[in-house]
Order: C-alpha cells, then structure tokens, then sequence
C-alpha cells in the first residue's frame, strides 16, 4: 500500500520543502496571534490607568492664590482672565496673608468665595467674616451711611450737604442755590428760592415746613 500520496506528484526534497514552509507558517500565525491579543488589553489597562489618574488628579486639584500662575486661577469657578489678572495684580500689590482675603479683589465676593474654597490652598482665616479686611469692599459695605439731616434749612446759610437734604434737591440744584445767594444776596422770603433755575411752586411746598431764611 502507498502511504504517501505525494510521492507520484512531488519528489522527497520538494515534500521537505513543503513541510518547512507550512511550519513557518504555523509558526507567524501563532505568534501573531499570541503576540497581538495582549498588546490590545495592556493598551486597555494603559488607557484604563491615565484615565483613572486624570480623575482624581481633577479632583484633588488645590490653587494657592498666593503663587498660582494666571493659567491656574482661570480654572477657579468664577474666575475669568480679567479676575485673574486682578487678583495677580492684588496680591503683588497686597500679598495675601489669609485665603479669605482674595474677597478684597474687585469682583470676587461672598458667593464666588464660596463656590471656589474647595479648590484652594487653605491658609490663614478661610472664614468669610462680616469685614473681610479693613478697607476692603466688605468692609466699606457694612459702614452705616450717617443719617439723613432733617432739620429746619436756612437756604441763606445752608451748605451743600444741608440743601441736598431738601427733597427734590440734588446737588446740581444745590449748588444753584448758593450760586444765586452769591450774585443775587440773601433770600428775603423762602419764596424766593422759586427765582433759582430749576426749582418751581412744587418743590418749594415740599420744602417749606423746613425751609427758613433767618
């Protein structure tokens, strides 16, 4: 019985060579096959770990407003490239002893304060106080205004502030009334104060229980 059937096709040599060539064969197949699966999943982990690293370093991002670059404070919420450049040119101006203090640069207050305090460099007083800092904009907020004065006007003697207690007079009446005293001499009678440009019959009846010329 014929065992080999090649052997009336191809001769001994040319079945040796044949056998070689299918090993090689083989051979590239199964280490392309072994070789490429694994590249595709450590890829995978590689992606799988920059991702994971990307995260928790957005979430454990911390600006120190003392020394952080212009590129970093824009990433603040609130904070712009023009509440960026002013809290540059504040703190080179006033370097901040305390986080809070960043409240002291024009357009940065309380609530911007707070969305953005999870994200900075704690240092100092981090609580947002009533009075930020002496001269700050907070501060200048909680300054009562003195009271209104309500008092008798003698519109012959009266200031400026005095007469712009009057209502319906501004300062630009105001100072009608003492340029019109200066030219014209005292008023005789609180009537007269009707001969000022800008002031009629109405505004006078407002003013007259205060209004005195002794």
């Amino acid at each position: 019985m014929n065992r080999n059937p090649l052997r009336n096709i191809v001769t001994a040599k040319e079945q040796t060579a044949l056998l070689y060539l299918s090993f090689i064969l083989l051979l590239g197949l199964g280490l392309q096959l072994f070789a490429w699966t694994p590249s595709i999943r450590d890829n995978d982990l590689a992606m799988a770990d920059s991702l994971r690293a990307a995260t928790e370093s957005d979430l454990q991002i911390k600006i120190d407003i003392r020394t952080a670059p212009k590129a970093e404070l824009i990433l603040l919420p609130g904070i712009g490239e023009t509440r960026a450049d002013a809290i540059i040119a504040h703190r080179t101006a006033h370097p901040f002893s305390s986080v809070n203090q960043i409240m002291d640069v024009k357009g940065i207050g309380l609530k911007t304060y707070q969305n953005m305090l999870s994200m900075l460099v704690l240092f100092g007083d981090s609580t947002p106080p009533p009075e930020a800092s002496p001269g700050s904009r907070s501060a200048r907020r909680t300054v009562e205004r003195p009271a209104a004065f309500t008092g008798i006007v003698n519109i012959n003697t009266a200031s400026l502030e005095m007469l712009c207690s009057l209502d319906g007079i501004g300062e630009v009446k105001a100072r009608a009334i003492i340029d019109y005293r200066s030219e014209n001499g005292p008023f005789a009678t609180v009537d007269e104060i009707t001969n000022v440009r800008g002031i009629g019959a109405r505004t006078l009846e407002k003013n007259r229980a205060r209004l005195t010329v002794e």
